[in-house]
């Protein structure tokens, strides 16, 4: 009875973790997004030990109106032993970067010597393929009901490079305005008529980039007795090798998956996604998968 007792601490111990890591990376204001996750999986079982699989994945951004990225991959996964697991993978990802202004400063004040805001530069959306590749090593350990997983996986992407069309957009300023009106303010002085002008298009070459990244991933799920429902919850600490600058970001998930018979599956679970740059943006993400063991 007592050992049950002590079992039934650590659970409720590892939900207050787990709720408390979910939510660590809020301190600081971001901007926040909303998305949907979707996600196909097989996999085949070659032996005892031995399995290989490929996934299809399918995400959305900009509250749920564009398209983030398409993916497929496949994988292996090799059983060590009955609580630890080796895996490897390659995905291609092919990933959408929207429209975005990116502010040009080119103008000294020379009261202040500081750099004054005189037009942006505009990079039109376009499409980036990626490569990925990926080694883990998964342990599982079970306390009555909850079994708990913790996976190490290393992976590095590679960005191509990618030719954009941009551009420049520059302030002009003139005594009068379209009109051939000059107009002053409260003390009288003359307010210049500024606007935006194109200067010119032109291609630019976004140049490929490298990442290594170890990602930790600590899980729980629940066994619910006479149950095709299994709870869960996750959360994933990424952290850059190739460029230390502390956490990347933060991913928590909560959810459920159910076993529709013995060889298919589907989840649903609620996603968010810290990004560990101050001012950068956090994802709130719905996510339904769906398994298929052939």
């Amino acid at each position: 009875m007592n050992s049950r007792l002590k079992a039934d601490k650590k659970i409720y111990v590892l939900i207050a973790l787990f709720t408390a890591l979910s939510f660590t990376g809020r301190a600081w204001a971001n901007d926040e997004d909303y998305a949907l996750w979707t996600s196909f999986e097989m996999t085949k079982k070659v032996n005892k030990k031995f399995k290989v699989g490929a996934e299809f994945e399918f995400r959305t951004t900009d509250y749920m109106k564009d398209t983030e990225r398409f993916s497929i991959g496949i994988n292996c996964q090799y059983k060590i032993t009955d609580w630890l697991k080796a895996s490897a993978g390659h995905i291609f990802i092919f990933g959408y970067n929207p429209g975005k202004a990116k502010e040009h400063y080119d103008v000294i004040n020379e009261m202040t010597g500081e750099e004054v805001l005189d037009g942006f530069n505009y990079d039109h959306a376009y499409w980036e393929k990626r490569n990925r590749v990926y080694i883990a090593f998964t342990g599982e350990y079970k306390i009555g009901r909850v079994e708990l997983s913790l996976r190490e996986r290393l992976q590095y992407t590679r960005t191509h490079a990618e030719i954009a069309d941009e551009d420049k957009y520059r302030f002009t300023e003139s005594m009068t305005d379209p009109d051939g009106n000059i107009n002053f303010d409260e003390n009288g002085n003359i307010i210049p008529y500024r606007e935006w002008q194109p200067m010119k298009s032109e291609e630019e070459t976004k140049k490929h980039k490298n990442n290594t990244v170890l990602r930790s991933r600590l899980t729980a799920k629940w066994d619910l007795k006479d149950c095709k429902i299994t709870p869960f919850a996750s959360t994933e600490l990424y952290t850059r090798i190739d460029d230390w600058r502390g956490f990347e970001k933060l991913r928590s998930r909560i959810g459920a998956s159910y076993k529709i018979n013995k060889d298919n599956a589907i989840e649903v679970y609620y996603l968010f996604e810290k990004d560990g740059k101050s001012g950068g943006t956090d994802t709130h993400a719905i996510g339904v998968g769906y398994s298929l063991d052939l």
